[in-house]
C-alpha cells in the first residue's frame, strides 16, 4: 500500500475508532437545522428562501466540530514530528489525513443537507442541487479546517482559534454552495454556473491547502 493509501486508511479507522465516525458531525447538524427554525419563525416562505443558506452555514459548523482534533493529537503524542521527519511527500501525506477523515465523518452532510432542505419546504429539485454542491464543497471546508487545525495546533481550548481563522476563509465556498440551491430555487440559470464554481473552489484548495497545512506545521515544530 502507499504511503498516501496508508495514511488516509489510519485516518478513517481512527475517526470511526475513536471519535465515533460521522455520529459526532451528523447529529451537530441535524440538531443546527432543526433548531434554526425556533430562531426564524414558523413561515412557510421564509423557511424556503433561508433553506439554502442555513444548510450551508450548519455544515460550516459541523466541519469545524472535529478540526481540534484533525493535528492537536498528533501535535501532543509527537505524531506530527515523525511526519515532518519521515522524508514522505508532506503535502500528499496531510491531504491523505484530512481526506480520510473528511471521508469516515462528513459523508452523511449531504444527505442530511437533502433531507432537511425538504424538510424546509424546498422543492426536491432545487435541494438535490443544494445537496450536490454542498458534497462538492466538503473538500475544500475540510481542508481549510485542516490548515486552521494546524495553525492552532499544541494551543489549549484551540476551538475558538480555529472558528476564527477557518470561518472567513470558508464564507466564499459557501457563497457559491448555498447560491446553488437558491439559483435553483428560483428557477435561475445561473445554478450550474455557481455550482460550477463551488467545485472550482474545491479543487483549487486541495491544490493548495495542503502546502500551507505543512508550512502551519513546520512552523508549529518551530
Amino acid at each position: 500500500m502507499s504511503a498516501f493509501g496508508a495514511i488516509f486508511s489510519r485516518e478513517a479507522g481512527l475517526a470511526w475508532a475513536g471519535g465515533g465516525g460521522p455520529a459526532g458531525p451528523a447529529a451537530f447538524y441535524l440538531g443546527a437545522i432543526t433548531l434554526a427554525p425556533l430562531a426564524i419563525g414558523p413561515a412557510a416562505d421564509l423557511l424556503v428562501a433561508v433553506g439554502p443558506g442555513i444548510m450551508g452555514f450548519a455544515a460550516l459548523l459541523s466541519v469545524l466540530q472535529s478540526a481540534d482534533r484533525l493535528f492537536g493529537d498528533d501535535h501532543a503524542d509527537g505524531t506530527a514530528e515523525l511526519y515532518l521527519l519521515s522524508g514522505l511527500s508532506l503535502p500528499w501525506l496531510v491531504l491523505a489525513k484530512v481526506m480520510g477523515q473528511a471521508l469516515a465523518t462528513l459523508w452523511p452532510l449531504p444527505v442530511i443537507g437533502l433531507l432537511g432542505a425538504m424538510m424546509y419546504g424546498v422543492p426536491l429539485l432545487p435541494a438535490c442541487v443544494g445537496a450536490l454542491a454542498l458534497l462538492a464543497a466538503i473538500p475544500a471546508l475540510s481542508l481549510i479546517a485542516g490548515f486552521a487545525g494546524a495553525l492552532a495546533a499544541g494551543v489549549r481550548r484551540s476551538g475558538l482559534l480555529i472558528a476564527l481563522i477557518a470561518t472567513p476563509m470558508m464564507v466564499p465556498v459557501l457563497i457559491f454552495a448555498a447560491g446553488a440551491g437558491r439559483s435553483a430555487l428560483a428557477g435561475d440559470e445561473r445554478a450550474l454556473a455557481n455550482l460550477l464554481l463551488t467545485v472550482a473552489v474545491s479543487l483549487g484548495t486541495t491544490a493548495l491547502a495542503p502546502f500551507g497545512i505543512v508550512a502551519a506545521l513546520r512552523s508549529r515544530m518551530g
